[in-house]
């Protein structure tokens, strides 16, 4: 048969099925075809070759929209996150930025960054607004705003004709960092963002620096226009628009700062997609005289500002340690995320090599290798797959069980990931979900944790007080009032509890916590392995489902738990007995 023939055969068959399943096979045709599409855009695009390039760009732009339109709800109430060697108290504060709630896009109207002074955390949002806060309860808008980044004569251009062939996003023109820095000259606030120049109809990272009154505590005592900023830094070339996909992709700028007393500051500039895949000609990041996809080492009294390193992709954290190394985490492609130690005059390879793919997971065009990183410098950690590392902070001060580790926060993961260093070599990483789109992370002079999501959250983390669960459990046990052979039982049973299930409020990673367990429903703990008999199973850990759930696992929910081994029911009274007291110390 001819495929004219197979064609017209299963379009007779559709067509002679029910109603509602010629609608389900259609919207199967429909979804597989969206997937193509959605497939050659990221291959065209990644490759800007063929002649459907164009068509497949715009498309794969309007895609992203919807997949990055996921936007999460804001956490409204304090928490509990569990980590290896601590118990963090998150109190949540929300910013009224302003944004539109309909604009989903987690890429659009973020960026931002932190800083402290006195006794508030600074805020420099993606409206050029300062906000201060000292934690929940108390934000607010300031007097004084951000250096201006030409934003209004940018949102002008894609009603302009003139760029009839461009596609702008309106909301990629961002303000990325913000940094107290006590200089030789005085207390100065900078302010690092993307500018746009009207005049030459291009665009580059700027740098403004805001003197502040001698003397002054707070943010409260200081009021200043955009005019009152004076910008001390820009980027070059001014970087022309281009045609290939977004016209100015300012979620790739970097922009991200730390200073080096007494007068220098460090700053990431990013490539803004400029690499060969999503834009014509080779990667901008590998030309000596450019200034993106490089560090920068600028001088904040002076001006003066050169290239340190070069070969990098989107750096959007970037921290110092106690002797000085500077590591930046690069935000990378699929399987591209880095941390690298910046030395002064090294080539670390984007977008020559990584150990990262394209979006579509084909080797990144132009590349002289295949998810190998042999011939530039090497970074120090990378992370496979992607988290979308955002920002970085050097821990000092919060407890000591963290002592001068790396705080890393993440975009799609959710999390942040503290990073053991020895020296200047990574021993570990441990992912702490948050379950935000973490952009930004900072150490405030407290010693506070604060982060700030695409959420509009400031999230204020401190250390709890640690409780040492095996001793709670022994003082119950000593004036438990039962005979010595049931107390030798009870300690064995535990002794089995604890081998998987932890006592800490929501360290359900592994199996359950039971540290509040006594009359919460069955099975819905944060846990991710329940049974399907236990997650179909109805009512609440009561006396009596506790007892039969520890006489026979498999008959109570066909439970994945072994059994218990207790043959004592006096054994199996005095646990949940010891639940229910666990249940009233929360």
């Amino acid at each position: 048969m001819t495929l004219s023939g197979r064609l017209q055969a299963a379009w007779a068959r559709l067509r002679g099925l029910p109603l509602w399943l010629q609608l389900s096979g259609f919207g199967a045709i429909v979804a597989g075809f969206l997937a193509f599409i959605f497939f050659l855009g990221f291959v065209s695009g990644e490759r800007a070759v063929g002649p459907a390039y164009p068509f497949f760009a715009k498309v794969t732009n309007k895609l992203e929209n919807v997949f990055f339109g996921r936007k999460l709800p804001p956490q409204l109430e304090s928490t509990v996150y569990n980590s290896a060697l601590l118990r963090l108290e998150a109190k949540v504060a929300l910013v009224d930025t302003g944004r539109d709630p309909n604009d989903t896009n987690m890429l659009s109207r973020n960026g931002g960054g932190l800083t402290s002074f006195g006794e508030n955390v600074l805020l420099l949002a993606y409206n050029g607004k300062i906000y201060a806060s000292s934690g929940p309860g108390d934000v607010r808008e300031t007097a004084v705003m951000g250096p201006d980044n030409n934003q209004t004569a940018y949102q002008a251009l894609p009603d302009n004709p003139d760029y009839a062939d461009y596609s702008f996003h309106r909301g990629y023109l961002r303000y990325n960092d913000l940094m107290y820095v006590e200089a030789p000259s005085g207390p100065l606030l900078v302010a690092s963002y993307t500018e746009f120049n009207p005049e030459g109809s291009c665009y580059a990272n700027a740098l403004a620096k805001l003197p502040l009154p001698v003397g002054a505590t707070s943010i409260d005592e200081v009021s200043a226009s955009p005019q009152d900023w004076e910008v001390i830094f820009r980027t070059t070339p001014c970087l022309e628009f281009k045609k290939e996909h977004l016209a100015m992709e300012g979620h790739m700028a970097g922009g991200r700062m730390v200073f080096q007393a007494p007068s220098s500051i460090i700053l990431t500039s990013g490539d803004f997609h400029l690499d060969g895949m999503r834009s014509a000609g080779p990667g901008i990041a590998q030309d000596p005289d450019a200034m993106y996809g490089k560090t920068l080492l600028v001088d904040v009294e002076t001006g003066e500002g050169r290239i340190l390193s070069m070969g990098h992709r989107n750096m959007q954290g970037i921290a110092a340690l106690k002797d000085g190394t500077v590591l930046v985490a690069e935000h990378g492609p699929r399987g591209g995320d880095e941390l690298n130690i910046i030395e002064d005059g090294l080539n670390y390879g984007w977008p020559l090599e990584s150990y990262g793919t394209t979006y579509s997971g084909t080797p990144i065009p132009g590349a002289i290798s295949f998810g190998r990183h042999d011939s530039f410098a090497r970074p120090v950690f990378a992370w496979m797959p992607s988290v979308a590392v955002s920002g970085m902070a050097l821990i000092n001060g919060f407890d000591e069980s963290w002592e001068g580790d790396l705080l890393v926060s993440a975009l799609s993961d959710l999390s942040l990931f503290r990073i053991r260093m020895e020296g200047q070599i990574p021993v570990y990483s441990e992912r702490i979900e948050i379950g935000s789109r973490v952009r930004y992370v900072h150490q405030h002079t407290d010693g506070r944790i604060v982060l700030w999501t695409d959420n509009s959250e400031l999230i204020f983390l401190s250390p709890l007080q640690r409780v040492d669960e095996g001793q709670r459990f022994q003082n119950w046990l000593a004036t438990a009032d039962l005979p010595r052979g049931v107390k030798s039982g009870v300690d064995t049973a535990m002794g089995r509890c604890v081998e998987c299930h932890s006592f800490q409020i929501g360290d359900d990673d592994k199996a359950p916590s039971l540290a509040k367990i006594f009359n919460d429903p069955i099975g819905e703990t944060a846990f991710a392995g329940y049974s399907d008999g236990l997650k179909s199973r109805k009512g609440n850990w009561d006396r009596e489902s506790l007892t039969a759930f520890l006489d026979n696992p498999d008959a109570f929910a066909d439970s994945y738990m072994p059994a218990s081994g207790i043959n004592d029911p006096r054994v199996t009274e005095a646990l949940i007995d010891y639940l229910e007291y666990l249940d009233r110390q929360f």
